[in-house]
């Protein structure tokens, strides 16, 4: 379905609900944003989440087959760096800030679960293909 062809129509307007540091709004890269794509046979999601650790494993999300996206993470502490025998305090934060977040959305309809493709980019976005039903 094309998004700009039908503006109105109920599935293509959705929520997005944002918890912990995501719905803070503090300056720096936004936690959860997300942007939806749709073709014949598969939706695209991709979700920013800059400051979550990719080796870490503080990122998790589910697909519900009625199309519910829930993801969760945890942005780490990253005020001290060290270089050499010197540590530095930040004293200024425009990144995000640090602790725990939730993004919860639908996609335009439901998928099957058994069929998804995830990849957790370098530059902070999750990206997901979510096979339609």
């Amino acid at each position: 379905m094309d998004a700009q062809a039908y503006p109105d129509h109920p599935q293509m307007k959705s929520a997005v609900v944002l918890r912990g540091t995501a719905k803070d709004g503090k300056p720096g890269p936004p936690v959860g944003v997300v942007d939806i794509g749709v073709a014949e046979k598969a939706y695209l999601f991709r979700v920013a989440v800059p400051g979550v650790d990719k080796e870490s494993g503080k990122l998790k999300f589910s697909i519900g087959a009625n199309g519910r996206i829930e993801i969760q993470g945890e942005i780490t502490d990253r005020g001290v760096l060290s270089s050499s025998s010197d540590v530095y305090r930040m004293i200024t934060q425009q990144l995000s800030p640090t602790g725990p977040f939730s993004v919860y959305f639908n996609l335009p309809g439901p998928v099957d679960t058994r069929f998804t493709i995830a990849n957790f980019r370098q530059d902070g976005i999750l990206e997901v293909m979510a096979f339609k039903k």
